[in-house]
């Protein structure tokens, strides 16, 4: 491995390892690294499996106590700082966690990630070669690789998975720092900045399997705020579940400003509603033509509210 190469993995784990606490700013340099080179989303990609199948097998690198974690392995140079990694209880120096991660990365050379994005208003169905089927809602990324089509990361935007089961290769969605693995089913995921949102239409998928592994079922739906921490869990129709494919928005006591990444996905354009409005409670389904001059009058009435358009933007704001 070149001096550069190796470089760039210090720096994917670096980044890997602070995605729990970071920043607004340290996220938008963290994507504007990505962006920067090809070689830093597949190396970020790369260790991120890594870490996975370690905390998978802690058999492999049991937890090492503070003792262990503060000095290096015999034989290996000591490094300049030395990262701690629990995701799966496994805390070890960068030293050890370098050795079990950037060798199976030169060795394996089997991974070939690739992005799906969609724009505003823009959707796509994907067919992966295992018979998974995935439609990708507007203003939406999703990473995906072609020699493990069982492993699926959103970025942003919302999906839902038809997932084809295998019992020996469960499919797991990533999401920001939660995991969503399939037990045989059709289910939704929708990622707004640090919020996920998980609603089951058909059989069941695990939430978290190594740490809190909240099971749920047809029916069932799961609100994670990686802000505040914590899984909330409710019941949903699961008729309505990914009803953003037939045009349809579906909320449940949540707040209205939700509506706007709504808009934005299936209408493609910018709706800003006013901060009083935002955080009132809404329930019910709206219907959306695709068609924002139909569409935010329809929702400004909805709520009582009036609307107006700059020529660019639409905006909501109580009357």
């Amino acid at each position: 491995m070149t001096a550069e190469a190796a470089h760039i993995v210090d720096r994917a784990i670096d980044w890997q390892l602070r995605q729990d606490d970071m920043s607004d700013q340290e996220w938008h340099a963290f994507v504007a690294w990505l962006e920067e080179d090809p070689a830093h989303a597949r190396a970020f990609d790369a260790v991120a499996l890594d870490m996975a199948a370690l905390a998978d097998h802690p058999e492999v690198f049991p937890a090492a106590t503070p003792a262990e974690a503060s000095a290096p392995p015999v034989g290996v140079a000591p490094r300049r700082r030395a990262w701690a990694w629990a995701g799966g209880g496994v805390a070890v120096a960068a030293a050890a966690c370098l050795t079990l991660m950037v060798v199976p990365l030169g060795l394996r050379g089997t991974a070939s990630p690739y992005a799906v994005e969609t724009k505003p208003g823009q959707r796509r169905d994907i067919a992966l070669n295992d018979g998974t089927r995935i439609e990708l809602n507007g203003a939406s990324r999703l990473l995906l690789d072609h020699d493990n089509t069982r492993i699926a990361t959103l970025e942003s935007g919302e999906a839902t998975f038809h997932v084809h089961h295998d019992a020996g290769a469960p499919f797991t969605v990533r999401s920001g720092t939660q995991v969503v693995q399939d037990v045989g089913t059709v289910f939704n995921v929708e990622r707004d900045g640090k919020r996920l949102a998980i609603q089951v239409a058909e059989g069941s998928v695990l939430l978290q399997p190594q740490r809190e592994a909240v099971a749920l079922r047809a029916g069932a739906a799961a609100t994670v705020d990686e802000e505040v921490g914590g899984i909330t869990v409710s019941k949903v129709d699961a008729a309505k579940v990914g009803a953003w494919r037939s045009g349809a928005i579906a909320f449940a006591g949540e707040p209205f400003g939700r509506v706007a990444g709504a808009v934005l996905r299936l209408d493609g354009v910018s709706l800003t509603i006013d901060s009083s409005l935002s955080q009132r409670p809404f329930s019910g389904m709206v219907r959306l033509t695709g068609t924002a001059a139909r569409d935010v009058p329809h929702l400004a009435a909805l709520v009582g509210a009036e609307w107006h358009h700059d020529g660019e933007r639409w905006f909501i704001s109580p009357r």
